[in-house]
């Protein structure tokens, strides 16, 4: 399979899109580390992942959080092997609302999760996958990185700041052999051919986290032809 023998580490994995990319991952053979801060969601997509002969591990984590970044690394490690592939799933929207009257630690705490968590886990991976000269970190975008919107200050600048900071890795990474993306997976599932039981979108992740890929420090969506290609190439 495209992942045989590659281990990945996804947050924000109890649910949602994190939820979905980790199925997918454990379907085209990767051994998945789970993390979110829910364990008993974390705990529901092991056995799923499970039941469908894949192999995965649940470990608790907040990715705001440095030593409990290291120790979800670590319990990779421990378990099965480092990382081979990161997706850096987690998030919040929230605080949704006019900056004048905002919560700074809410406020805060929302870049310390959507840009701070890629940051945390990036540099975890990163001497290691250097070393070996091989490594996938794919971070996900959004349209509100480019797409201004009342009350989403917050947000909009973590997005904005997350494209960047894939590019930027990038240039650092060149030549490496380690490759790093952004993703906006986008709204709604656009129409493109998906593969049986999962989004689209999850696919995509799937192909860019792959040795198939390495669309170093670039910004791609869900709504890009080639890569809608690529993937379908590539999994199907």
């Amino acid at each position: 399979m495209l992942l045989t023998n590659q281990v990945a580490i996804v947050t924000g994995a109890g649910h949602g899109l994190g939820r979905a990319v980790a199925l997918a991952l454990a379907e085209h053979g990767a051994s998945v580390v789970l993390a979110s801060r829910n364990a008993p969601e974390l705990d529901e997509v092991v056995k799923e992942v499970r039941r469908a002969g894949g192999r995965a591990l649940a470990q608790t984590a907040d990715v705001a959080d440095e030593r409990q970044v290291q120790e979800l690394v670590l319990a990779a490690e421990e378990w099965v092997g480092p990382a081979t592939i990161v997706v850096n799933s987690a998030g919040m929207v929230e605080p949704i609302g006019p900056l004048a009257l905002s919560d700074p630690a809410a406020w805060l705490r929302s870049l310390a999760v959507n840009v701070g968590g890629v940051y945390l886990l990036s540099r975890a991976v990163l001497p290691g996958m250097l070393d070996r000269g091989y490594g996938r970190i794919v971070n996900l975008s959004s349209g509100a990185a480019t797409r201004s919107r009342v009350g989403w200050t917050s947000y909009a600048a973590a997005k904005a700041a997350i494209d960047q900071l894939t590019r930027t890795l990038g240039l650092e990474l060149e030549g490496t052999g380690v490759a790093v993306c952004a993703f906006d997976p986008g709204v709604n599932e656009p129409a493109v051919p998906a593969l049986p039981g999962r989004p689209a979108s999850a696919l995509a992740i799937t192909y860019l986290a792959s040795p198939a890929a390495s669309p170093n420090g670039s910004v791609l969506a869900m709504g890009d032809d080639d890569l809608a290609q690529a993937v379908t190439a590539a999994l199907g």
